[in-house]
């Protein structure tokens, strides 16, 4: 569902803005912490974690390279890995196969065996019996991130996975971040990439940009492309987040106003992102 179907306030709206933001300044634990705690304020839920799991052929879960628990019950942890529930728990097993944003009801309607039902009725013992779980793949690593909040809630409010999903791409990047210095986990770009994204900055269209550089818009479409897969972006004002936050190219309020104008101007809430309104200027001024 659109956000712009949903009614979100222009307070609910400036949260995940300023959490879009600082997703983009996250280096630790205890940052990824914090950011997940505000995501809280906006989706209302009891407990909360984060992983970054290795990743193998036919979408297999591997390993675990980066956790944070925010307030999943230790106890649940416990039994979670004594029982070996990562080899039936439905959640996961969809999760890393096909990366889309789950309801756990809807989930567990297709637990059949005698061992998934039991993961069920385990979890639901412990308070775990209804959440959303969103994630993404690395474009680089063999890596998938998973984020899963829990709450009896959860299904009653289609807003919930609205929200999430238009916040997943920046909760991914802040935990690879705490996973991987910056440089390690991307590539730099080249001149001319660098010279595409200064364009993307400015809100020009692929064939705006191609007839400024004087080059075919299939081209630009390939540097764009190479951008973000570098950038560990999804999508172009994304990907002009991470440069300004890394200093890859040169920037000015005009820059972050395009990248907040962009991450809005998909669920139609703002119009175009060269011409930000006043409370998204003003909202630039503040982050």
């Amino acid at each position: 569902m659109e956000l712009k179907q949903l009614n979100l306030t222009k307070c609910e709206l400036q949260d995940m803005l300023g959490i879009a933001h600082d997703a983009m300044g996250v280096c630790s634990d205890q940052e990824m912490h914090s950011l997940l705690l505000r995501v809280r304020e906006l989706v209302p839920c009891g407990n909360i974690i984060a992983f970054l799991g290795e990743t193998g052929a036919q979408g297999t879960l591997k390993g675990v390279a980066k956790l944070v628990n925010v307030s999943y019950p230790a106890g649940w942890l416990g039994a979670y890995l004594e029982n070996g529930y990562a080899t039936v728990d439905p959640v996961l097993r969809s999760h890393f196969r096909q990366f889309k944003h789950q309801l756990w009801s809807q989930t567990y309607q297709g637990a059949v065996s005698d061992a998934e039902q039991g993961f069920v009725k385990h979890a639901g013992s412990y308070g775990l019996s209804e959440g959303i779980t969103v994630g993404q793949r690395s474009n680089v690593r063999a890596l998938g991130s998973l984020f899963s909040f829990a709450g009896e809630d959860m299904g009653e409010h289609p807003r919930h996975l609205a929200v999430l999903d238009h916040l997943v791409p920046h909760l991914h990047v802040a935990l690879m971040r705490t996973a991987f210095s910056p440089l390690d986990s991307r590539s730099p770009l080249s001149a001319r990439e660098r010279e595409v994204l200064q364009w993307m900055m400015e809100g020009k269209t692929n064939w705006e940009t191609s007839r400024i550089l004087g080059i075919s818009e299939r081209t630009v479409k390939f540097h764009v492309q190479n951008i973000l897969a570098k950038l560990q972006s999804s999508t172009r004002g994304q990907a002009i987040a991470h440069a300004l936050e890394q200093r890859l190219v040169g920037g000015s309020l005009s820059s972050l106003e395009t990248w907040l104008a962009s991450v809005c101007s998909r669920s139609g809430s703002f119009p175009n992102p060269g011409s930000p309104p006043q409370t998204l200027r003003l909202l630039a001024e503040v982050l």
